[in-house]
């Protein structure tokens, strides 16, 4: 497919210099590296997401079931 793109000087400039030492297009080069990129992506979409072990705060000072209570808590400027 052809197209147009708005890349970086200094990405046009490596892909430039890349397809002079492999005797292949630019064209060639920045679709090699699109397709690589492509993949990454989709790995990190597959990756699974960091656990993070929970943290005991200690006892809860605010019952958060009753938000009216909680809510009445937070307004009360005497705490």
């Amino acid at each position: 497919m052809k197209t147009s793109l708005v890349i970086e000087d200094a990405v046009f400039e490596e892909a430039k210099r890349e397809a002079n030492k492999t005797g292949k297009s630019i064209s060639v080069i920045i679709s090699q590296w699109a397709s690589l990129g492509r993949e990454q992506w989709k790995l990190q979409k597959v990756l699974p997401q960091k656990k993070f072990k929970p943290l005991d705060l200690g006892i809860e000072k605010i019952d958060l079931i009753n938000r009216k209570d909680w809510m009445e808590d937070l307004d009360d400027d005497r705490s």
